[in-house]
């Protein structure tokens, strides 16, 4: 199952239909405040419904859905955005146009044992969404979406179907902006590979791995140097396209799609580094691989961390002749297949010792049974060391090896237009 949202917009409300919905939303946004205030004191769920219940005069589903909307949300928040605040201490907005974008949203979640939603249901056949006020009133604002999203997607709107409403202010009174939100099946199959991506700025690297054979399959690199530095609405074409690629070939491969979670937010580095970073576009990245390629390709996707994979990876790449970013996407593919080997490479590449000797302040697991115990250089292999300066590893050596045979000819480069 993959969560699809149907874009629409009110394209017609009356202006006292338009006041009634005013209302709903203030009361939905003080229910939203108050119950954030609530939860961080320490007061019981039960509780908190049953106050906002005889503060705000809502029915309990719409406290329900308020609850529902902040309990995720880290202390210390600014309902209506930390800009509009600063805006209106400078004076710049009035107090009435800050009232309204603190309180520019209202959600109603679907019910499945209803088989749709009962606060707020599209009418398909006149296009009006019942919106329930809980005063006892009821408005139908019309709707508009794309023949596009409709003729796709009508089938899951008629009622058989629970969808979540959201519906959204805009600023400067330029109309309510409305979602659908569903839950798609998908005939995602799981595939006998599978294809990792490393995410840089401008480029992305992956590589396929059979997941039996543990043989690198292909490696290669899409190329989308405008994707950050573009405006968004073409940044978001182009992460499309990127995307189309993947799945095209991920389905080639009869792969499963794995991606890396990167928090941006606890990235620290030097002030170009930071920039680049920042603007790569990861969360917006992994959101439209998380739906597009199992409901258009049919291809499983999956988040796994990437960790440590490009500290193996620069010596890796010096030994099959790849850059760092390839040979960390093909590492990325070994963790995930083999682990255990992985595991191993990582103890071996970060032992302070080539040769195999114990550091002078012990790993934890670094007792006679550790990996990397077994590593210990003898013979020509230590006297090589000696002689040349040069790090051995065995076991990585004998991977790099392995990846060598398996990559003749199959170095894919695709560019993103």
């Amino acid at each position: 199952m993959v969560k699809i949202a149907i874009p629409g917009w009110i394209c017609e409300i009356s202006d006292e239909d338009k006041k009634e919905l005013e209302k709903l939303m203030f009361k939905f946004g003080k229910a939203r405040r108050r119950a954030y205030s609530l939860k961080w004191k320490g007061v019981w769920k039960a509780d908190i419904e049953k106050i906002l219940q005889d503060e705000t005069g809502l029915n309990s589903r719409y406290v329900k859905d308020a609850y529902h909307s902040i309990k995720d949300l880290p202390p210390h928040i600014t309902f209506g955005g930390k800009r509009n605040q600063l805006l209106r201490m400078k004076g710049k907005i009035s107090r009435e146009e800050y009232r309204k974008r603190r309180n520019s949203i209202l959600i109603s979640r679907g019910d499945k044992t209803k088989k749709g939603n009962l606060n707020m249901r599209l009418d398909l056949s006149t296009m009006e969404l019942r919106i329930n006020c809980s005063n006892g009133k009821y408005i139908y604002p019309k709707i508009y979406i794309t023949k596009k999203y409709l003729e796709k997607y009508r089938k899951y709107l008629d009622g058989s179907y629970p969808y979540t409403v959201v519906i959204k202010r805009l600023d400067n009174d330029r109309g309510f902006k409305v979602n659908f939100i569903i839950d798609v099946e998908t005939s995602e199959k799981v595939g006998s590979r599978v294809m990792t991506l490393d995410v840089n700025a401008g480029h992305t690297d992956f590589a396929v791995m059979d997941k039996k054979s543990k043989k690198i399959v292909a490696v290669g690199k899409f190329n989308h140097h405008e994707t950050q530095f573009v405006k968004k609405g073409k940044r978001n074409y182009l992460l499309h396209k990127l995307v189309d690629k993947i799945g095209t070939i991920a389905r080639h491969f009869n792969a499963d799609v794995v991606v890396g979670k990167l928090k941006t937010s606890e990235f620290k580095g030097s002030r170009k580094a930071n920039r680049v970073i920042h603007n790569i576009p990861h969360y917006k990245f992994r959101h439209i691989l998380s739906y597009k390629l199992p409901l258009k390709y049919s291809v499983k996707v999956k988040e796994y961390s990437e960790a440590y994979t490009s500290k193996i990876g620069k010596v890796l790449g010096k030994l099959v002749g790849l850059d760092v970013h390839k040979a960390s996407a093909i590492l990325f593919a070994l963790k995930v297949v083999d682990y255990s080997r992985f595991k191993l490479i990582l103890s071996e590449v970060r032992s302070d010792e080539a040769n195999g000797r114990l550091r002078a302040r012990r790993r934890r697991g670094s007792g006679l049974t550790a990996p990397c115990q077994s590593l210990r250089l003898t013979g020509d292999e230590a006297v090589r060391q000696r002689l040349t300066g040069d790090s051995w590893y065995p076991v990585l050596s004998a991977f790099a090896e392995s990846v060598k045979a398996n990559l003749t000819g199959r170095i894919w480069c695709v560019k993103i237009c």
